[in-house]
């Protein structure tokens, strides 16, 4: 039997901060937490944490890679825990849905409206 590699967490990070072209002093600095290392954030890159990181930590990496909490807390729970969510193939409400927190009360009404008027407006494919 075959044993998956759960480094769902790490190839985030790893990935994001080469999107960013950014250094791992560049992210613990923007991270605003005093606490976290370059030499921290490398060990998760490379799969070698020994502790599983919690909600601050997260937080705090998400500030420093510009991305919402949400989509690391995945990581990780899939990374630490075997945990996998699935949204759509394509990714696109994942998108969503990691963003949908940060809208208003009227920014989401419109959204749902929005959606319910595709859906309503679907022409069956011929």
């Amino acid at each position: 039997m075959v044993e998956e590699t759960r480094d769902q967490l790490s190839r985030l990070v790893r990935d994001r901060r080469a999107e960013l072209g950014i250094s791992l002093a560049k992210v613990a600095q923007a991270s605003g937490d005093p606490d976290l290392a370059p030499s921290w954030i490398n060990r998760l890159e490379h799969n070698q944490l020994k502790e599983i990181p919690n909600k601050a930590r997260l937080e705090a990496l998400g500030r420093g890679l510009q991305l919402p909490p949400r989509r690391l807390a995945r990581a990780a729970g899939a990374q630490y825990w075997g945990l996998a969510e699935e949204y759509s193939q394509d990714e696109s409400a994942r998108v969503i849905v990691d963003h949908l927190e940060d809208l208003s009360g009227p920014e989401k009404r419109q959204l749902q409206a929005m959606v319910e008027a595709f859906a309503r407006n679907r022409r069956p494919e011929q």
